[in-house]
């Protein structure tokens, strides 16, 4: 029987992984374009850069464990009609970084989170072209949430089973554009005939080594 169909146990031991040392950015650098200037030194070299938070939801439904991912509208923007985990900006009312994700969560697909719902944080990504260092949380839910997306922030919500990500045949290397006449040899995931790939394809491929330990490989 796969851990993915036991929630009960997949969730204790998720949590007992994310507790632990962190693969980091050995792991997060199997979804980057190009040699990749670490974290630290990015923030020592824009100390102005500005916080914000996702979340990676998981959920037991339809017999195994799923997460969500939001598609993001077309618009004149970085992240215009790419694939993402819910999320946003730290607001000074917020408190903490936990809150942002807590809030921002509700406000763009509905997900109504507490505290005790956040099973542990991934290891945050700067991402150089907005200036953020962003926090991703992994939180767990007892069943499917009632999605109600926020239409500007959020044109579509895809349910994807966990163990997908696991799969090398998803894995790819796709020429994107990112500018005018620029483009960039981007490795990410094919989900739902779309590329996941940045920031959060970076999130993932951390997420794979901590499934890694929670299958005990």
């Amino acid at each position: 029987m796969s851990i993915f169909t036991t929630p009960d146990l997949f969730f204790s031991k998720l949590r007992q992984a994310l507790s632990e040392e962190l693969p980091g950015a050995s792991a997060q650098n199997r979804m980057t374009a190009r040699s990749r200037i670490p974290t630290e030194e990015w923030l020592e070299k824009r100390p102005d850069h500005k916080q914000s938070a996702v979340v990676l939801p998981l959920f037991f439904h339809a017999g195994e464990i799923h997460t969500s991912l939001i598609l993001r509208p077309t618009y004149d923007g970085v992240h215009s009609g790419q694939l993402a985990l819910p999320g946003g900006r730290y607001e000074e009312i917020d408190g903490t970084i936990e809150q942002t994700a807590i809030r921002e969560t509700q406000e763009e697909v509905g997900i109504l989170l507490k505290t005790e719902h956040l099973a542990g944080k991934l290891t945050p990504v700067y991402i150089p072209v907005s200036n953020f260092l962003v926090h991703p949380f992994v939180a767990v839910l007892a069943q499917r949430p009632n999605y109600i997306k926020q239409d500007a922030e959020v044109e579509q919500i895809f349910d994807i089973p966990l163990q997908y990500f696991l799969k090398e045949e998803i894995k790819t290397i796709e020429r994107i554009a990112v500018g005018k006449n620029q483009f960039l040899d981007a490795p990410g995931y094919r989900i739902e005939g779309r590329l996941l790939w940045g920031a959060t394809a970076m999130m993932f491929s951390e997420m794979e080594s901590v499934l890694q330990r929670v299958q005990g490989v």
